[in-house]
């Protein structure tokens, strides 16, 4: 007999249900119930953001746990962010009352009594970050077992977060350990908005066996969209340098989004952590002049724990907030009902733009907004073609027709990652004390995420790991920690598989105000924003690793790191579709219309609007190959591994090539006798990428930079139509 999806449920989590004023299940909820209750397969649940994905995942589990809830950690949620953690907690907690399963969680601020009490009596359902798992791993290696013995179920929050990076592949190995402490397998849940290439997500959960996982896509009503562009034009700035000009931001994007967002909750998006310094000074500037107050709350990376819980906390209140942030609260953050999201720049990726979209309108009936602030520098009479171009407007149209278009990019779901093979190899070694290299090879690659790479190459690295004393083998073959692997291992920053550079603490009196890298440490006496907030230097002690700052009236925003992002090659091609054609998308601001003539006027001028290779000189040309970053990164290389002089650009878009019969000869050979990636990574000064990459041996760096970082097929299918050009 064929019951209603809610039939299904446990008694208890229906008891809950109602309690918490329930009246019905959405349409993924109900398809999610029936799939884990009454098939064997894992899932991928797919939906825009406050879908109810989570629901869709733990009504099932619960009504499954609740039958046995102790004994073994029956379900372990895996989020990305320990807000994340702390969220969904708390909702799992009310759902889980009548039902009696014990709910944990498990990262830095939890208590070590609450913890002890996990691995004393496991039970329920555990919450944690990769790398408190990876804390897990090594240091409770003999409860290991006891814990997750009865694991039945994964949920992994967030998963378009973690697809392609090191800290996916680190969670992904975590997984394949873990199934040597659980009796089954235990089933994964993943729960995701913005992926496109579903098929590609379910390789990465069950590598091999896609076939095994189903996907469930919300089949739920498109929430409508209401989405402007605005453009601005960079004025210079009068203090600077007049041999090295600055430009800034006009006072009008500030009033702007003043206007649009204070009174409201809010957040706006911004590409550069310096930006949203400046912008959150300049905003609450505007509400102290205006009488409003400070509404302008700020959120990244670089800012303290306590300054980030703060605003988070404000944004959950009633009163009407907006917070200016970088992608720290474009994952699931529970901050409320946002009204309207702003994006100051464009995006990297539209799958960034649609999750920033997401943040709005939540409640059922309201719409997704979103303003995009675009900001260009005006150019003069000796500007490059590519600034006259105005890029950064038209990415931000292209980003706009492809989201329109339904197109998201698709997950790179093996990267040729062997910094985080060294940590597992690491952390492998520590949990179980010694490890013979067979059984190491047959766990992290034959049995793990790590199939990319061969034995010999396996044996390479274990030679250059143990060169620098991180490993070391003893007579009788085990491996065992080496003195600085000993040390690595124990120290906190090891159960992160991304960088952490050195950074300096900027505090004033004894609070703690945020971080800056050493690099970017301003000198005494110097103004900055920190905070939202104006400061001055007053002392920088190296040796503490501190810069102290007191209030003061000055703001100069400080420097950060930054590294941009990939853009995808149906962005660039998008982009020279703007470029070319004659339609004005009617979700431009006047501005941004009369910028997108000009751009289109200075195509015409120059031929680009026929054709992507202009004259500079007699003797130079520019080339507009209209790609992705990969394969202009591989092009830059093919260039100089066959002598072709050309240069790339400044904004990153086009090549500057001398035209003579050297270099055409030169371009013909790399069609003709076309290198190996390989022999292109060898050029390349980029090897040193990711956390551990500084052990490993320059040959397998070379390997993982022509996997991960190069399109030589795509490189070849621009230069042949260059050439034929």
């Amino acid at each position: 007999m064929k019951h209603h999806p809610d039939e299904l449920l446990a008694e208890p989590i229906r008891r809950s249900l109602w309690r918490m004023g329930w009246n019905k299940l959405r349409p993924l909820q109900e398809h999610a119930i029936t799939a884990v209750m009454q098939r064997k397969s894992d899932l991928i649940l797919a939906a825009r953001t406050a879908a109810g994905k989570t629901e869709a995942a733990f009504l099932p589990i619960l009504s499954d746990v609740c039958t046995a809830p102790v004994g073994s950690v029956r379900a372990l949620y895996i989020g990305p962010l320990k807000a994340l953690i702390n969220d969904q907690f708390r909702r799992l907690e009310e759902l889980c009352e009548y039902a009696e399963i014990p709910v944990h969680r498990w990262h830095g601020d939890v208590s070590a009594d609450k913890k002890k009490q996990l691995v004393t009596c496991p039970g329920g359902v555990l919450l944690i970050t990769p790398e408190s798992l990876e804390s897990l791993l090594i240091n409770r290696s003999t409860a290991l077992s006891r814990i997750f013995h009865s694991l039945s179920f994964v949920v992994i929050d967030e998963l378009h977060a973690l697809l392609g990076n090191e800290r996916g592949t680190q969670l992904r190995s975590q997984l394949y350990r873990l199934d040597h402490h659980a009796i089954t397998r235990p089933r994964i849940l993943a729960l995701s908005a913005t992926i496109g290439d579903l098929k590609a997500a379910a390789e990465w959960i069950r590598p091999g066996d896609q076939d095994s996982v189903e996907i469930i896509c919300d089949e739920g009503d498109e929430k409508r969209i209401q989405f402007r562009l605005h453009a601005y034009s960079q004025i210079l700035d009068k203090d600077s340098d007049p041999s090295d000009p600055e430009y800034v931001s006009p006072e009008d994007v500030f009033q702007e989004l003043f206007d649009n967002y204070r009174g409201s909750k809010n957040l706006i998006f911004a590409n550069s952590k310096s930006v949203i310094e400046l912008t959150t000074d300049r905003l609450n500037e505007l509400g102290r002049k205006n009488s409003t107050g400070e509404e302008f709350l700020i959120h990244h990376g670089s800012i303290s724990k306590d300054i980030r819980e703060e605003t988070e906390r404000l944004m959950q209140g009633q009163r009407p907030y907006t917070a200016i942030c970088s992608s720290t609260l474009e994952l699931g953050i529970d901050i409320g009902n946002v009204r309207g999201v702003g994006q100051i720049g464009p995006c990297w990726s539209v799958s960034s733009m649609l999750q920033r979209l997401g943040r709005s309108g939540r409640r059922d009936g309201e719409t997704h907004q979103l303003r995009m602030f675009i900001i260009e520098k005006h150019p003069g009479a000796h500007s490059e073609l590519s600034d006259r171009l105005y890029p950064d407007l038209l990415q931000g149209i292209a980003l706009t027709e492809l989201m329109l278009d339904r197109w998201v990019e698709s997950p790179r779901t093996r990267p040729f990652d062997l910094s985080t093979l060294t940590q597992q190899i690491l952390s492998v070694i520590a949990e179980r004390g010694g490890i013979l290299a067979t059984s190491l090879f047959d766990q992290l690659v034959c049995d793990g995420v790590f199939s990319f790479i061969n034995s010999q190459q396996f044996v390479t690295l274990l030679r250059g790991l143990a060169s620098h004393d991180l490993i070391e083998q003893t007579p009788d073959g085990l491996l065992i920690l080496g003195l600085f692997g000993e040390r690595f291992v124990r120290h906190y920053e090891f159960y992160a598989a991304f960088i952490s550079p050195l950074e300096y603490r900027v505090v004033s009196g004894s609070r703690v105000l945020g971080r800056l890298t050493r690099e970017n440490v301003p000198p005494l006496g110097e103004h900055l924003i920190l905070a939202g907030r104006r400061w001055q230097v007053v002392n920088v002690d190296h040796e503490r690793e501190e810069v102290q700052v007191q209030s003061a009236r000055g703001r100069k925003p400080p420097m950060f790191f930054s590294s941009g992002g990939e853009i995808a090659h149906e962005i660039r091609v998008k982009m020279r579709e703007v470029l070319q054609s004659s339609a004005v998308p009617v979700y431009l601001d006047s501005f941004a219309v009369k910028l997108l003539n000009e751009a289109r006027q200075v195509a015409t001028d120059s031929g680009l609007a026929t054709s992507d290779v202009v004259p500079l000189t007699n003797d130079v040309v520019e080339w507009f190959p209209w790609t992705g970053t990969a394969v202009m990164r591989t092009l830059q290389l093919l260039f100089e591994w066959a002598g072709v002089s050309a240069e790339l650009r400044p904004r990153g878009l086009s090549f500057s090539i001398e035209f003579c019969e050297e270099n055409r000869s030169s371009l013909e050979r790399i069609l003709r006798q076309t290198p190996f990636g390989l022999e292109l990574a060898q050029l390349s000064h980029q090897l040193v990428r990711r956390k551990w990459d500084n052990f490993i041996p320059e040959s397998l760096l070379q390997e993982s930079f022509a996997a991960d970082c190069l399109d030589l097929p795509g490189a070849l299918r621009s230069l042949r139509t260059f050439v034929s050009n």
